[in-house]
């Protein structure tokens, strides 16, 4: 069984900005799904840059070894970034993820993947003493790359078999001597990962209103949670929201993301609430 990286993406006639990192045999199918999408290529061979079937694609190619060279990306650049194998190919997967994580906007996402250490092939080469992944690839588990996912600050991490075996006996032949079995990972080659830098909720959130007017609601939400002048931040909050057009579902849904103590701020906002 094999379902591939972009498989995990859905088409789309938005105008989004999307970077794909050493990833050239994507760019003609990418293209078909986001007809109108701002496409960034990243590689280190001009030679692929130059090829005239990827050149009539209409992508922004930069010419430089993402792996040891900096991301010359703004911050919060892109909707969707492409990078297979990033983790396990990086010098520094720390702070490649911490690169990639910088350039992606508050509700961008990451698609990548990694070979899986827990593949029973791998195990079975390791118990003989062989390893035939190449010097400069990390292999990892999956507890290892929600770790680094975690700590480089990506908030909602799906993981999607890859290569998987069809036939489960060789996973159940390792299970049996004490190896876990979760998810079939005993038998899956490679994960596909979807890691987003905000949580679906919040991403949400984000999509409506600018970043300032979401920093001035949640100022004003907390000031309001542990009464820091807060009969002051509830008139100020009423006039953001009908100068700034926030609709009630959109408020009541700040509050419980950004709220320890809800049901108290909602009951301090009952005037605001009802107002809008």
């Amino acid at each position: 069984m094999r379902t591939e990286l972009l498989e995990l993406l859905a088409p789309s006639a938005e105008r989004l900005c999307i970077l794909v990192v050493d990833g050239s045999e994507h760019l003609a199918r990418l293209r078909e799904m986001y007809p109108y999408a701002e496409m960034h290529a990243v590689t280190p061979y001009e030679e692929i840059a130059e090829n005239e079937i990827v050149a009539a694609l209409g992508v922004h190619w930069h010419i430089f070894d993402w792996r040891r060279d900096t991301l010359p990306f703004a911050e919060e650049t892109f909707d969707r970034i492409i990078s297979a194998f990033a983790i396990e190919c990086a010098y520094e997967p720390y702070d490649a993820l911490m690169a990639l994580n910088r350039a992606l906007k508050e509700t961008g996402t990451l698609y990548t993947c990694y070979t899986n250490i827990r593949y029973h092939r791998v195990l079975a080469a390791l118990r003989d003493g062989e390893f035939r992944v190449r010097g400069d690839r990390h292999l990892y588990a999956k507890p290892e790359i929600v770790r680094l996912l975690n700590d480089t600050l990506y908030k909602e991490i799906h993981f999607f078999a890859g290569e998987r075996d069809d036939d489960p006996s060789a996973g159940e032949a390792w299970a049996v001597e004490g190896f876990q079995n979760f998810s079939d990972d005993l038998i899956t080659r490679t994960w596909l990962i979807q890691a987003s830098r905000s949580t679906a909720a919040a991403a949400n959130l984000k999509l409506f209103f600018s970043q300032e007017s979401r920093r001035m609601m949640a100022r004003l939400l907390h000031r309001i949670e542990y009464d820091i002048a807060a009969e002051h931040a509830v008139t100020e909050l009423r006039e953001l929201c009908m100068r700034e057009g926030i609709f009630y579902d959109y408020l009541s849904d700040f509050v419980a993301e950004v709220c320890v103590h809800e049901e108290r701020v909602r009951s301090l906002l009952t005037g605001v609430l009802a107002d809008i």
